[in-house]
């Protein structure tokens, strides 16, 4: 436990998750980055003392965490919080430093804090996706597998951004992502200029979709909405015409979730506010799900990935130990 409320390193937590131990921390400096809320512990407010109450409570009731996030602690210092790993990042430092002091440019100086900020921010979006999205992306993977073995299609759409990855996830599953398999059925609607026009000018932008939809879905079928936001009209719409036809529904999604959260029967909702991080994590998304997808065709006999995962974990909580162990590490195996 350790629990300041000023704290700019956070180095103390490291020698407790070495050793397999979960750390209740304070959510200030250095502690909110070396241990992960609800992963390795648990972080509170400073100076909440009902906060802090609780959490310990919890993993005194739920003791199977203990060994749980001891084992994540372990791995998160070996992959992070080494000597090695320091130094290197220490001398990287420095040698960005005399970099920009040798160019003489604070401008350029800016510009590299520019970068480094976008992929931190960019870092930070995915490491909590991957944390919340987990569950959310086996579903999804069951309902798409499902469509193609059933003989079924997958029809995609989006705005902008959106429309690119709507465009970019039907290229890998029509084409191929990594395994030579078949071309599987996926119909991306944002991408005939012809229909999205004439549509648009005669009716409505707003049911340029869902006019596709009817057209072209069949009960069975599945389609997925992007929307960083979950609010765009014609969207919003899409998603109500399939469910009217008894078409199963995916979304992936920002922020809130919006609307087309409610209509989907699996939302993907990156924990974001941030359009550019949600469109990032919208582009791994879509090479996860083909990967998982292309897996299950490509041998048809895999369990359901969501059924396995949640055998998996049933499993492992039986046959762990109710303690944590040091696992053979030390204070000095992170000096």
């Amino acid at each position: 436990m350790t629990v300041p409320w000023y704290e700019p390193f956070g180095i103390t937590p490291l020698e407790a998750m070495a050793c397999g131990t979960p750390v209740v921390g304070a959510n200030v400096g250095g502690i909110k980055f070396t241990v992960r809320d609800a992963e390795t512990g648990y972080l509170v407010p400073p100076r909440d003392e009902a906060a802090l109450a609780d959490r310990l409570g919890h993993l005194f009731a739920h003791p199977e965490l203990l060994h749980s996030f001891g084992r994540q602690g372990i791995r998160r210092v070996h992959a992070l919080f080494t000597w090695d790993q320091v130094t290197a990042g220490l001398l990287a430092t420095y040698e960005e430093v005399l970099a920009v002091e040798r160019s003489g440019g604070h401008e350029r100086h800016a510009e590299v804090a520019v970068v480094d900020d976008a992929f931190a921010a960019a870092t930070e979006a995915m490491e909590a996706s991957r944390v919340a999205l987990r569950g959310g992306v086996l579903d999804a993977v069951d309902i798409i597998a499902a469509c193609f073995t059933r003989g079924g299609k997958v029809l995609v759409a989006g705005n902008g951004g959106s429309a690119a990855e709507a465009q970019h996830f039907a290229a890998e599953l029509v084409g191929r992502f990594q395994a030579e398999r078949r071309g599987l059925p996926v119909v991306s609607l944002n991408s005939d200029t012809a229909i999205l026009t004439a549509w648009s000018n005669d009716y409505s932008f707003e049911s340029v979709f869902a006019r596709q939809v009817a057209a072209l879905g069949s009960p069975g079928d599945v389609f997925i909405g992007f929307s960083t936001s979950g609010r765009s009209p014609n969207v919003v719409q899409a998603f109500e015409e399939a469910r009217k036809r008894g078409i199963r529904t995916i979304a992936l999604l920002g922020g809130t979730g919006g609307q087309c959260a409610g209509l989907a029967d699996a939302a993907l909702v990156v924990p974001s506010g941030d359009t550019q991080r949600i469109q990032e994590v919208h582009a791994v998304l879509v090479h996860v799900l083909s990967a998982l997808v292309e897996r299950r065709i490509a041998c048809p006999g895999t369990e359901p990935s969501s059924q396995k995962h949640r055998r998996s974990q049933t499993r492992r909580r039986q046959s762990e130990p109710r303690t944590p162990g040091a696992r053979g590490l030390t204070k000095e195996s992170i000096r």
